[in-house]
């Protein structure tokens, strides 16, 4: 996820969140578009039951129910859209409820040099924040840019050696295969405009997967049973930090060897998400010319 996954910030003193989301993580470089190939990374469209899997006292919220859509089509020659929306009702110690709603599609080349990126948060159904902009990685190892048109315009730089969050995910089914078990990425997906994280990935062993299809939905659940997967941990901290601070969140899932995930898991410190997959639906192929 990607390539596929997630980042939601608790409210402080009962104030707006933080909403985001990085797609799940990947390696240190991207691969290129013939390595892509080599990967079969399956369009597809996935839904995820959210429900509350822990939360301190700090955080002010005592339940969160909700609903996660990833939704990746495309191929390496045309590029690939990753449409996401993130839907969660949370109760909190004060009685109120808080709705949020996070709904973002962007555009990643084929070749991983270029991502463009659009998304809208609301909050309790009004419009809080609108993003909108382009990335281009620098050549030769340099800065990139970032352009921005949303909420106002504003240049950045990318940091050199960053990559973009699809082609991350065929990198980290890549490392897997090959029984790499810690991998390093500086990753930016756009959600906050100029910063980037630094992912620390873990890839455990492979893992069986003889019951997991039960109590899912979709065309694709039947090709679960034939595939690789195996559990991936990823900790994010923001770039250039002093590499002794704790991770601003945490992401655990199971990944496919299509570069679907599985079951999910958000740690934000004072509360975490579990994600259930319930519905997948394969899309057709496009193979390149």
């Amino acid at each position: 996820m990607n390539g596929i996954i997630g980042r939601i910030s608790a409210w402080k003193n009962g104030r707006g969140p933080v909403v985001g989301f990085f797609w799940l993580a990947g390696l240190l470089a991207p691969p290129s578009a013939a390595q892509a190939g080599e990967t079969a990374l399956q369009p597809h469209l996935a839904v995820y039951d959210l429900s509350l899997a822990g939360a301190e006292d700090r955080s002010g919220i005592i339940s969160a129910t909700g609903r996660m859509v990833i939704e990746l089509d495309g191929s390496p020659c045309e590029g690939w859209t990753l449409n996401f929306r993130l839907v969660v009702q949370y109760g909190l110690q004060s009685g109120k409820g808080r709705l949020l709603d996070s709904r973002s599609n962007s555009w990643e080349s084929g070749d991983g040099g270029e991502l463009r990126y659009a998304r809208r948060q609301y909050v309790d159904n009004s419009l809080q924040e609108e993003t909108l902009l382009t990335a281009r990685r620098g050549e030769g190892g340099t800065p990139g840019t970032i352009d921005r048109s949303k909420p106002q315009d504003a240049k950045f730089e990318l940091p050199a050696g960053a990559v973009f969050p699809v082609l991350h995910q065929v990198g980290l089914n890549r490392a897997a295969r090959a029984g790499e078990r810690r991998n390093r990425a500086v990753i930016f997906d756009g959600a906050e405009d100029a910063l980037a994280y630094d992912a620390i990935a873990f890839i455990g062993a492979e893992a069986p997967l003889r019951d997991y299809a039960g109590g899912i939905d979709g065309s694709g659940v039947a090709a679960l049973a034939s595939l690789r997967a195996w559990p991936v941990a990823v900790s994010y901290y923001k770039h250039g930090g002093s590499g002794e601070e704790t991770p601003a969140y945490q992401v655990s899932f199971l990944l496919f060897d299509n570069g679907v995930a599985g079951d999910i898991k958000l740690d934000y410190g004072d509360f975490a998400l579990a994600g259930k997959l319930s519905r997948l639906d394969f899309h057709e192929v496009k193979p390149c010319p």
